[in-house]
């Protein structure tokens, strides 16, 4: 499979389809993109993270996938598929993949209440292998 980036590794701002979505507290963990030629629940491509390597906006990578991150994303579901070059995933990929979408999904839920001024459901609901 092919996934195309959008935000690289350790970016601190999030773009979506090249404009910039919004910046972050604490830098992307890993290449943030779309699996290409897919169509997610909500109509776009399926959003997709690439645990290994940094790679430019842009660029095409071809990728295993590893597993699932399950999300609700302003209550609704927006999983994220993970994959690798290698098609390996290890306990620590894992145990950063939970400490990251735990605080981002935190960090949109806040940013929801302090911007918006209403309650959002952001949660993270584990990873699937």
């Amino acid at each position: 499979m092919k996934v195309v980036v959008e935000t690289p590794r350790y970016s601190f701002v999030k773009y979506q389809k090249g404009r910039r979505e919004f910046i972050s507290p604490l830098p992307n963990l890993f290449t943030y993109g779309y699996v290409k030629g897919t169509k997610a629940d909500d109509g776009v491509e399926e959003d997709a993270v690439v645990l290994d390597g940094r790679h430019n906006p842009g660029e095409e990578v071809s990728v295993k996938k590893v597993g699932v991150v399950r999300v609700i994303d302003d209550g609704l579901k927006d999983d994220k598929t993970i994959t690798s070059t290698t098609g390996n995933i290890t306990a620590l990929d894992r145990l950063k993949i939970g400490v990251f979408f735990t605080v981002y999904m935190g960090y949109k839920k806040l940013r929801h209440l302090i911007l918006e001024r209403r309650i959002s459901d952001c949660r993270y609901l584990g990873f699937k292998h």
